[in-house]
């Protein structure tokens, strides 16, 4: 039994040995490649593209620039490559590199290396994809898993943007698989301890085993809470920015919030100010994303509401979609010197004026739903968000001017709830469904609504998973 038992754990121990060494060295190659990307994507925007393109019209032969200071660009450069390649310990250096299209090669522009490179051709790895970053003027990275380096590489624009170059760092493979031979025959020898202790070891390691997986799983349960905690803590900074539901008690007649994250925080948010004492501003907004991503932007939207009708009090609704959009472009970098990121928001934004009976509207691919007089109306907002890349930077929005009876009742809600997919056919539960149950109950008292609301949609929900962020607001204008 004992050689029965032996022999079991050295077979197992022999595979977990060599399991654990080819995790290893696939762990170790994926470890180098993002360190190297994180050091090429951070050093690359800040480096100057337009001395690249100078050194190349300066010096047009190979063996013209003999030693760093030479030349103050070649300098600037190299001191900017240099530094951080020491820092960074990294046993190749780093070099910049652009492409001769007279020669058809890859040409070695400024390195960290002692001695300048100007012109010598480059003939690491990679060579086609850095071609393709260069002369297509691509900006995404670029990594390489190849057999004796590993490899990663950013584009590197002037100051108009354009693409003149790539800055590549490399690692010998041959490092990280000493790395991971040491690694291996530490498991060896580990193994080999093991099987000459035998008996009281196996009941020690097995004590010992049971301990490091109960720590292992501490471990894991803190940096759990830890990250659960992060986002509770948004989620109170989040509910601090946006109104309470009560506050919409104290400003109209009846009123229903309903608001349900897909995750603890939200990209949805609904908003109110008050300008005068009839006259409100009510929106609801519907973010990129959602979780943290979407509550970041949300924060943004809203910090920018609040700043804007501070300083646009007479503002018509369209007019402050324009401010917004403006501001949102700048506050997010999407003026197009550089690429941006496309994230903006959706929103339906009204103002109501309860001494003239009158809701101005206007929307950002949002609508607003009107009960008036028995009768649902939808008014469809502009087909523009607020933000992102995909429209021009001064965008006009459209105003709508309602009249308004004592009773009448407005909606405004984000797209997570007309979107679940759901019901019998795995389906959207779609706009008509959520006009039929306003319809439906418009008789009952707002708060009455959102029960039926929130009853339907769980039902049509069922046991499919929650898509996005659902906010629906109701008020009795």
């Amino acid at each position: 039994m004992l050689l029965v038992l032996l022999a079991t754990l050295l077979t197992v121990g022999a595979a977990l040995v060599a399991w654990s060494h080819a995790a290893t060295r696939r762990t170790l190659r994926h470890e180098a490649v993002a360190r190297l990307s994180g050091i090429t994507g951070t050093l690359a925007t800040a480096l100057d593209g337009g001395r690249v393109t100078r050194l190349l019209e300066k010096y047009d032969s190979r063996g013209m620039l003999l030693h760093n200071a030479q030349d103050p660009w070649y300098y600037v450069l190299h001191e900017n490559l240099r530094k951080p390649a020491e820092a960074n310990r990294l046993s190749m250096p780093l070099r910049l590199v652009a492409f001769d299209a007279g020669k058809r090669e890859l040409q070695v522009v400024v390195t960290s290396a002692g001695t300048p490179a100007l012109r010598e051709a480059y003939t690491g790895p990679a060579q086609a994809a850095l071609i393709a970053t260069i002369t297509e003027g691509r900006i995404d990275p670029g990594r390489a898993l190849a057999d004796d380096h590993v490899v990663a590489f950013d584009a590197v624009r002037n100051g108009r943007g354009k693409v003149v170059a790539a800055l590549v760092a490399e690692l010998p493979t041959a490092e990280l698989d000493a790395l991971a031979l040491g690694r291996l025959w530490r498991n060896v020898g580990l193994l080999a301890l093991a099987l000459l202790l035998v008996g009281g070891f196996l009941v020690r390691s097995v004590g010992g085993l049971v301990r490091r997986e109960e720590e292992a799983r501490n471990a894991l349960q803190q940096r759990h809470d830890g990250v659960t905690d992060s986002i509770a803590y948004a989620g109170k900074i989040q509910s601090a920015l946006i109104p309470r539901p009560e506050r919409y008690g104290e400003l109209f007649d009846d009123h229903f919030v309903l608001n349900r994250p897909k995750d603890v925080v939200s990209g949805d948010f609904h908003w109110v100010h008050r300008l005068s004492e009839h006259v409100r501003l009510v929106a609801q907004a519907d973010c990129t994303g959602h979780g943290l991503p979407g509550a970041m932007m949300a924060a943004i939207g809203c910090s920018l509401l609040n700043e804007l009708v501070t300083q646009h009090p007479d503002k018509d609704p369209a007019e402050l979609l324009a401010l917004l959009n403006q501001r949102m472009i700048q506050a997010l970098n999407q003026r197009g010197e550089r690429l941006g990121a496309g994230d903006g928001m959706d929103i339906a934004l009204c103002r109501v004026d309860r001494a003239q009976r009158e809701i101005l509207f206007a929307g950002a691919f949002r609508p607003l739903y009107w009960m008036h007089d028995g009768q649902l109306t939808v008014i469809n907002g502009d087909r523009r968000p607020i933000g992102g890349n995909q429209h021009d930077a001064e965008r006009r929005f459209t105003v709508h001017r309602l009249a308004y009876h004592a009773g009448d009742r407005i909606y405004l809600f984000s797209d997570g709830y007309v979107d679940q997919f759901g019901g019998p056919d795995g389906r959207k539960f779609m706009a008509t469904r959520l006009s039929a149950i306003l319809q439906q109950h418009q008789h009952l008292p707002l708060a009455l609504q959102a029960e039926e609301l929130e009853r339907a949609f769980d039902a049509w929900k069922g046991s499919h998973e929650q898509m996005d962020d659902v906010c629906v607001l109701g008020l009795a204008v």
